[in-house]
């Protein structure tokens, strides 16, 4: 049940991101200070650190750790959590190619800027298949620990990694803040649908084979 809650409302904040990027509501409007803000505070020190944290929100990053724990799913017949690794990372990609064709949003510009990059700015894909790839492997590794504080840990451990990777788009001036929300938005929904209908799908199957070794 609050599986479900929590996508209505993350499906709710990426609709009213969405109509705020097309409306030129206050957020959209706060988009600019807010980048021109982090641009000026920017110091080499913090620069070089948040380049090393984005990198581990890069595509070849990502794929290397779904590949990864693909590998290791299959090795243990977890079919069910294999399932989920492929599908989060992949839909979310999809998902983000889709609605940065769609918006063709540019991005923040700056004469000197930190860093660039080529595609459209809305949403962050950073942020959107980040919170996909961490997210489904806090939730796999999460089923397997015994323990509730254990559970949470590893969640806020996921949680603070995506907020910082998906921070670190902001700091670098590749994305506006409502480009980081509406990925995180995204991602969130996405995952949440994936995890929910596996979570049906076992429901009215059984148990998925597993084999330990």
């Amino acid at each position: 049940m609050i599986g479900f809650l929590v996508l209505f409302a993350s499906l709710w904040a990426l609709g009213k991101l969405i109509e705020d990027l097309v409306t030129g509501d206050p957020i959209i409007r706060a988009d600019r200070w807010l980048a021109a803000r982090l641009h000026e505070g920017a110091t080499t020190e913090l620069t070089d650190v948040f380049r090393a944290v984005t990198f581990l929100g890069n595509a070849s990053v990502l794929f290397a750790v779904t590949a990864s724990v693909v590998l290791l799913l299959a090795w243990r017949r977890a079919r069910s959590d294999l399932l989920l690794m492929v599908l989060a990372p992949v839909g979310a990609e999809l998902l983000t190619i889709a609605m940065k064709a769609g918006f063709r949003r540019e991005r923040p510009f700056f004469p000197d800027p930190l860093a660039t990059e080529s595609t459209f700015s809305f949403p962050s894909g950073h942020a959107s298949v980040s919170l996909a790839t961490y997210g489904a492997v806090a939730f796999i590794l999460a089923r397997r620990l015994r323990s509730w504080p254990q559970r949470i840990a590893c969640g806020a451990i996921a949680a603070g990694l995506v907020l910082l990777i998906a921070f670190s788009r902001l700091y670098l001036g590749v994305h506006y803040l409502s480009d980081v929300l509406a990925g995180l938005a995204a991602g969130l929904c996405w995952l949440l649908t994936c995890v929910l209908t596996l979570a049906l799908r076992e429901a009215r199957s059984g148990p998925p084979a597993q084999t330990s070794r």
